[in-house]
């Protein structure tokens, strides 16, 4: 069986190429999945496209953000069966065997019905910015600043505000702050980042924010945060750090210490994917929560999704994610029509 996948060779070097694929010697914990969209993620594939990630190695299978039918599986996997929609953590394939046990986050999650497949891909960019919520202690009447409004900060400051809070959404791009109001986030603010910290200071009266969450991983911006936390606030770092930055800590580990913050890595691996004993937090659960979002259109993904392109326009919509943020909020790789037949 052959299958079409996306390939990162290096650097602004990207190609569609054909692979065999064995579903005969499927194991048991393994499906055959036939992909019907997947979703760009605009953090971790841009920074390996345009080589914005020190060490990385090359080539590379992009993409963890794909929804897709199951036409076979293993007899271990009791949760989903063949026929199911679903939404899973592979790669930008038009169909590939799938092993959710091994995956890196591995998810592999049945769809409500009501779903869209582009609804349910973007579903994990949704699940991925819960983090920046999860791991925090939020309190009625807590103030809520989040740098950053690509989609995982638009994502977040929805659900901040769903849970009664004061969100002050922080980006420079006048764009994204106006697409942001036009989802009913009602705080925001596109000053330059020179001018971010006093602006931030002034909106909250002077005393910082309660809860931080930089959504962004740009180091300049972490270092903001801890400006522009209250006394006892807290810091969540969802955006991965990638590029060097070289600065002087002292002043921030200062302030840390000095405003008893509590710093968190909101990275998306700190819950089990199904609930278990010790842990009534999981990501099943989050997932069936973001869903009714989702179809309640309180997160509207027309909103998040700007271009649907086929595989072969796969650079392009990396290079328009990179220099056109303005223009490119999200990108859907669609590798069926919606008659089901392959692109």
């Amino acid at each position: 069986m052959i299958a079409k996948e996306i390939i990162i060779n290096g650097i602004q070097d990207v190609s569609l190429v054909e692979r065999k694929i064995h579903p005969e010697s499927l194991q048991d914990t393994e499906c055959l999945i036939e992909t019907a969209v997947s979703l760009i993620s605009p953090g971790t594939e841009l920074s390996r496209v345009f080589g914005l990630k020190p060490g990385a190695t090359y080539p590379v299978s992009p993409g963890y953000c794909s929804v897709g039918t199951i036409q076979a599986k293993g007899d271990r996997i009791s949760h989903v069966q063949v026929g199911d929609r679903v939404l899973f953590s592979g790669p930008h394939a038009s169909r590939q065997i799938y092993d959710y046990t091994k995956s890196d986050g591995g998810i592999l999650f049945p769809l409500d019905p009501a779903l869209s497949n582009e609804e349910g891909a973007f579903l994990m960019m949704c699940w991925i910015a819960m983090n920046g919520i999860l791991p925090a202690e939020v309190k009625l009447g807590d103030r809520v600043v989040v740098f950053g409004l690509g989609a995982l900060g638009l994502v977040l400051s929805i659900l901040y505000q769903e849970m009664g809070v004061d969100v002050l959404a922080v980006d420079p791009v006048k764009e994204r702050c106006a697409l942001a109001k036009a989802m009913g986030i009602t705080a925001t603010l596109d000053c330059a980042p020179a001018q971010q910290i006093d602006a931030i200071m002034s909106h909250t009266d002077q005393q910082g924010a309660d809860i931080v969450v930089d959504a962004t991983g740009l180091s300049v911006c972490i270092l903001s945060s801890f400006e522009v936390a209250a006394k006892n606030g807290q810091v969540l770092l969802l955006g991965s750090p990638r590029t060097p930055f070289t600065t002087d800590v002292t002043p921030y580990l200062n302030m840390i210490h000095r405003k008893m913050l509590t710093v968190r890595g909101s990275f998306n691996r700190l819950y089990p994917y199904q609930e278990q004993e010790g842990s009534r937090l999981s990501i099943t659960r989050s997932l069936h929560y973001l869903s009714g979002l989702l179809i309640q259109k309180k997160i509207n993904v027309s909103h998040f999704i700007s271009h649907i392109i086929p595989p072969e326009e796969a650079m392009a919509g990396y290079a328009g994610l990179m220099h056109h943020k303005e223009e490119y909020t999200g990108v859907i790789i669609q590798w069926k029509t919606q008659g089901g037949e392959e692109l």
